[in-house]
């Protein structure tokens, strides 16, 4: 959220649009206030009071204006219709100003809902709440100067019929917004988006959407599906209609715009940890009592995966896509100055090897834990390095949509409920996540240490670095050292790492 305060020298600001219709009042385009504050949290709340006083002096002016126009005497004339080219040029000024915006906001999008604090949520939805009407007002705005000017254009021809418009069917602009899409995921979300509103609406052409369809369809939608699945279906049918409304101007206003879905925190559907029984019960599974490996869980990725979830607390996509490079001896130093080294994990994206992460401060670097290390992770890792392996777990295939552990996660669903028996549906692979979270605190670990680890934002490392990657590793070390998981008894090293006396 930072990213939308800036600041000049160490002094925040507030940075505000002016209104085509107030620019020449105000003479700019962009007005800039100094907040007065280097303290980020303070600016936070000054930030969003200016914007709201900057609505409301927007508003004022408009107020005297309209007051100055019906006190003149004698009454102004008529303001002469504006030619075509005038209107041209108009439209021209209008559609920069929205690129101008789209390209503000595409540069500098919000973080992860979930990885803002709850008081950085309620700004987010406050600052959001305030767009959407902003949105709203203009769309009122331009819908009346599209009357006008069609009231003109009939009166010009007041015996010519206007021709009936042509609907458009949504499968059209479906068509049409995907061919400036990369993201194949997103064309299939958005065509099922598609097919869920013409089976609840019937087919309506895009110029006869009204808000009304859009409403009934919402309540539709909750009966339907679950109240996230709802909201995040409407978020995406908005998308569509917004392209219909700004890019491929068709509609005159997007009838979406103030039709949301409100989700209450539901406890049944949060991931749960994996508790004690439920780990006793995976690695007492044959994959680590009988050395088995289900053709679904490709090799001795169905042995190391789980265990260095436990141990690292990573989700299971950092993990899947990790290559040997990605495990190395990192340096730092003790309390006495002294020199020591660490064999780590490194969490990072890299778009030239598909290599991706869930957000910035995803980035980040793990100490390996011992009881992995007396596994044999370091000697699995070193066998991938000499093969000359592109990742230390090469049978993995990934889906359609390049999502290398996506299918890895199904087999794992199924394992864990059929064979391993764990049948709590909150339960699933990432339930590790939460359990290391979980443990590390048990074990006392700071809770920054504890956000470094799992690349949460915390308040000491994502605000000051912008990932965990530049967190010290002597802490991390350390409390690493202090990890473990009450209770539970490892499994033995696979067959090619044991002892000859473990069997």
């Amino acid at each position: 959220m930072s990213t939308r305060i800036p600041k000049r020298g160490a002094v925040y600001y507030v940075q505000q649009a002016v209104p085509l219709d107030l620019q020449d009042a105000l003479g700019a385009k962009q007005v800039w206030k100094s907040l007065g504050t280097k303290d980020f949290e303070e600016a936070k709340t000054l930030h969003l009071k200016a914007k709201i006083s900057f609505r409301e002096q927007f508003k004022r002016l408009r107020e005297e204006r309209a007051a100055r126009a019906s006190d003149a005497a004698p009454p102004a004339p008529k303001s002469p219709t504006l030619t075509p080219q005038q209107l041209a040029a108009r439209q021209t000024v209008r559609d920069e100003w929205e690129r101008e915006q789209r390209e503000y906001w595409d540069a500098n999008p919000f973080p992860d809902y979930d990885d803002l604090s709850p008081e950085e949520q309620r700004t987010q939805d406050a600052v959001e709440a305030a767009r959407e009407h902003w949105e709203k007002t203009q769309a009122e705005e331009r819908e009346v100067l599209r009357q006008e000017r069609r009231g003109e254009a009939a009166a010009k021809q007041p015996n010519v019929a206007p021709a009936k418009a042509q609907g458009t069917a949504l499968a059209v602009v479906f068509s049409k917004w995907a061919q400036n899409q990369k993201n194949q995921k997103t064309i299939d979300r958005m065509e099922k988006v598609v097919e869920w509103f013409e089976d609840d609406m019937g087919r309506v052409p895009i110029e006869e959407i009204t808000p009304d369809h859009v409403l009934n369809w919402s309540e539709k939608l909750q009966k339907r599906t679950t109240a996230a699945n709802a909201r995040t279906k409407l978020a995406n049918f908005n998308t569509l209609l917004r392209y219909a409304w700004m890019k491929a101007r068709l509609i005159p206003a997007n009838p979406a715009l103030g039709v949301s879905i409100g989700v209450n925190p539901d406890p049944e559907e949060d991931v749960q940890p994996f508790d004690l029984p439920a780990l006793k019960l995976i690695f007492g599974s044959p994959v680590y009592t009988s050395d088995e490996r289900p053709e679904a869980g490709v090799g001795e990725a169905a042995y190391w995966l789980p265990l260095l979830a436990m141990f690292t607390g990573a989700r299971l996509n950092e993990l899947g896509q990790l290559r040997p490079s990605d495990i190395l001896k990192l340096p730092y130093m003790d309390k006495d100055g002294q020199e020591l080294e660490a064999w780590c994990i490194r969490i990072v994206a890299d778009k030239a090897e598909g290599l991706k992460l869930k957000n910035r401060w995803s980035a980040r670097r793990v100490p390996i834990h011992s009881d992995l290390i007396r596994l044999g992770f370091l000697t699995y890792v070193e066998a991938a390095r000499e093969a000359g392996q592109a990742r230390i777990f090469p049978e993995l295939r990934p889906d359609k949509y390049a999502h290398i552990t996506a299918n890895w996660s199904k087999w794992f669903g199924r394992y864990l409920r059929g064979t391993i028996k764990v049948t709590n549906r909150r339960m699933r692979f990432h339930s590790f996540r939460h359990a290391f979270k979980d443990y590390a605190r048990e074990a006392e670990i700071p809770e920054d240490v504890n956000d470094a680890f799992t690349g949460h934002k915390g308040q000491a490392v994502a605000r000051r670095y912008g990932s965990s990657l530049a967190y010290p590793l002597r802490p991390m070390v350390s409390a690493m050292a202090q990890y473990r998981v009450t209770g539970l008894t490892l499994p033995l090293p696979p067959p090619a790492y044991r002892e000859p006396a473990a069997g």
